[in-house]
């Protein structure tokens, strides 16, 4: 139990760090206006809704790989079941996107394909990563 909980935390960091690191390189190409408040949500969500579609699909692109990246780690250190591990990393990924979606206004496009993408890069991850290699 207590491998399987490391196993998922380790593939839910990875999937974090993975994830901002990608929209890091994001920012060095679509850099955000120099006046806007990162703290006021409202203005993040009016600069989101007219944001060139080049920076949101980088953020799509953060999503998935965080997402298989972390389900990658996931299953590779679980026990056993590793697709299972795998998916309880893009779901522990995916709450937290909801989360950002409750928080700042996206476009409505970008919420659904956002949604659509962890459980399944996740998945694949986990698949990659289950063939066992010593």
């Amino acid at each position: 139990m207590f491998k399987s909980i490391l196993a998922v935390l380790g593939g839910a960091a990875v999937g974090v760090f993975t994830i901002g690191l990608v929209q890091y390189l994001g920012h060095q190409w679509y850099p955000t206006p120099g006046n806007l408040s990162l703290d006021d949500t409202q203005a993040v969500g009016s600069y989101l809704a007219t944001a060139p579609t080049g920076a949101l699909l980088l953020v799509l692109l953060a999503y998935a790989l965080g997402s298989w990246f972390g389900g990658m780690v996931g299953a590779r250190y679980a026990p056993a079941k590793p697709v299972v591990h795998a998916l309880a990393v893009g779901l522990l990924l995916m709450l937290s996107g909801i989360a950002n979606l409750l928080v700042i206004p996206h476009p409505l496009w970008f919420s659904i394909v956002s949604l659509l993408v962890y459980l399944p890069m996740a998945f694949f991850g986990g698949m990659m990563s289950s063939r066992r290699i010593p």
